[in-house]
């Protein structure tokens, strides 16, 4: 009678292993193969302690280890790609603007060009230069507000700047469109950059 109630600890570590292995390639279910593996692992070792069911006692706690290593490692591996997820998202959403101009892109102002034609419109332009500092082609999409003496926007435009090569550069036109109404405000205007998103 003793000898079965101590063979009961290794066959309960077996089922808990195997039960854990099943479970630990399973998202979110992988949670109770963490704690099944654990407990397969202590009761394996107390089978093994009073030496009953050596065996089965052996493979339930190879078996608990395992479903313990692989929850941890496939756990870890999945919030590294949710991680670079969210990460790749903020970039393409343009909440990463700093940080990508600090390391991905590089944005180069001109100076802006305005006069009225002949026919009194507006001819008018601003000459950026956008450099991919990455080694990999990326598109960007940029957000340039123009800014006069006191502080306040006068208008905004934008450049898609679609698949640059790892360190080209590509110059492009904004601002081409300016109401003669503007135009004064704009020759003195600053320029800056508002928003910057990389994919």
């Amino acid at each position: 009678m003793e000898k079965q109630k101590r063979s009961g600890f290794a066959t309960v570590a077996l089922i808990l292993g195997i039960i854990g292995i099943c479970l630990s390639f399973i998202p979110i279910l992988n949670n109770a193969s963490f704690f099944l593996g654990i407990l397969g692992v202590i009761f394996a070792i107390i089978s093994l302690v009073k030496k009953a069911s050596k065996g089965k006692a052996i493979a339930g706690l190879i078996l608990g280890v395992l479903s313990v290593v692989i929850t941890l490692s496939l756990q870890s591996s999945w919030a590294e790609s949710l991680d670079e997820v969210s990460n790749d998202l903020d970039n393409a959403a343009g909440n990463n603007t700093e940080e990508i101009l600090g390391r991905d892109v590089d944005v180069s102002i001109g100076t802006f060009e305005g006069n009225l034609d002949e026919y009194g419109l507006v001819d008018s332009k601003l000459t950026v230069t956008v450099t991919n500092k990455t080694s990999e082609t990326k598109s960007f999409s940029i957000q340039i507000e123009a800014v006069d003496t006191s502080g306040s926007r006068i208008t905004t435009d934008y450049i898609n700047a679609n698949s640059l090569g790892a360190n080209q550069s590509q110059d492009f036109d904004i601002f081409t469109y300016v109401s003669s109404e503007d135009l004064e405000a704009m020759q003195s205007a600053t320029f800056n950059v508002v928003e910057v998103s990389m994919y």
